[in-house]
């Protein structure tokens, strides 16, 4: 028989609190007198269940039904072996664990597992074979995607999904993969033009099919810029993955100068851009105008070699340096950079003894 306690002020103040409590989340306590803040007082929640929470407890948030919160250890295993129904597994395990501890089950495609009731409610499957976590059948998968291509696994033991492993490839190459990168993006680096060596002696093998000469004096990556001075004197400087895939070595041969830089605004929203063009900027500048940029604050024309390209490249990595982030795309700044940007600009005009860039005046029909 339970032994009501005579309450203090301080007990009775609890009591109150309590019953308002249970009250407010639905609930209607059953408990017909206060036994202590920290001994369990029994309650029916707003579903109908009964349980028998602390005050201490529901004072600090953690409710007051176990069933409700899925705490409740018969609910728990009914939910889960619902579940499992759904997803077509059969239940391994003799008797019930808890809802934390692993339990064996077959899942639909006959794979031998052991989820959590938990995370299995979570929704985060059954199955780690399925789900492509399961280290033996990574291996096996492993294997068959490199023999699948004509490689050779070379490695004699799986080391985990994130780790290179040694293959060798159709053509005889060597390399390290890891198995998730062998999915996405193949197993051999040098037959995809990613190995370092290989593509720079490819990228001066064709520098010298088209009579090129290369005036960097080392590598810089296949998809940076190299100082190239192409068969007719031009300098410039493409990418080599570009060179390889067959874009050439010359813009100025293949009619693609990128002699003219400029800079437009957007007066009304605060917004400045520069870039660069070949031949006459006159339709480049239609284009941004149409856009709002109809404020040309710079336009430098017959710029030589490669001078346009790097400076768009150093302002880009001025305003790196100076913490200042595109308001959109690539080349759009607030109004605010425009005094950095025209720095350069006139630096690198008076540098290369170039006429000067004074702020030019075009009227712009942009009329539909």
């Amino acid at each position: 028989m339970t032994t009501v306690q005579k309450l203090s002020p301080r007990s009775q103040a609890a009591w109150t609190a309590f019953r308002v409590r249970v009250t407010e989340l639905g609930g209607e306590v059953v408990e017909s007198g206060w036994l202590g803040n920290g001994k369990p007082h029994r309650i029916r929640c707003a579903a109908g269940h009964e349980g028998a929470p602390r005050p201490s407890d529901v004072q600090r948030g953690q409710g007051i039904c176990r069933s409700c919160a899925n705490r409740d250890s018969q609910m728990a295993e009914t939910e889960f072996r619902v579940r499992l129904d759904e997803l077509g597994a059969t239940l391994l395990e003799p008797r019930w664990l808890g809802n934390h501890e692993p339990h064996r089950m077959r899942c639909a495609a006959g794979h031998e597992c052991a989820p959590r009731p938990r995370d299995v409610q979570y929704g985060q499957g059954i199955c780690r074979t399925c789900a492509g976590h399961d280290p033996q059948a990574a291996w096996v998968a492993f294997r068959a995607r490199v023999e699948g291509v004509g490689g050779e696994v070379l490695e004699s033991a799986w080391l985990g999904s994130g780790k290179p492993h040694r293959v060798r490839c159709t053509n005889g190459h060597e390399n390290r993969p890891t198995p998730t990168n062998a999915q996405k993006w193949g197993i051999c680096r040098t037959c995809a033009g990613n190995d370092t060596k290989v593509a720079e002696a490819a990228f001066r093998a064709r520098l010298a099919e088209l009579g090129a000469t290369l005036l960097e004096s080392a590598w810089l990556g296949a998809s940076n810029p190299h100082r190239v001075r192409c068969t007719q004197g031009h300098d410039t400087a493409p990418r080599p993955h570009s060179v390889l895939q067959g874009s050439g070595v010359c813009r100025v041969c293949a009619g693609k100068a990128w002699d003219v830089f400029y800079v437009v605004a957007d007066d009304i929203n605060g917004i400045v851009k520069f870039g660069i063009t070949s031949g006459d900027p006159r339709p480049r500048l239609y284009r941004h105008a149409r856009d709002g940029f109809d404020s040309v604050i710079r336009l430098v024309e017959g710029l030589p070699g490669d001078v346009a390209p790097r400076l768009e490249r150093a302002t880009l990595a001025a305003l790196r340096d100076a913490r200042e982030k595109p308001v959109r795309g690539i080349e759009y700044f607030p109004a605010r950079t425009l005094g950095l940007i025209l720095d350069l600009v006139d630096g690198w005009t008076s540098a290369a003894s170039l006429p000067d860039s004074e702020p030019v005046q075009l009227a712009l029909n942009i009329a539909a």
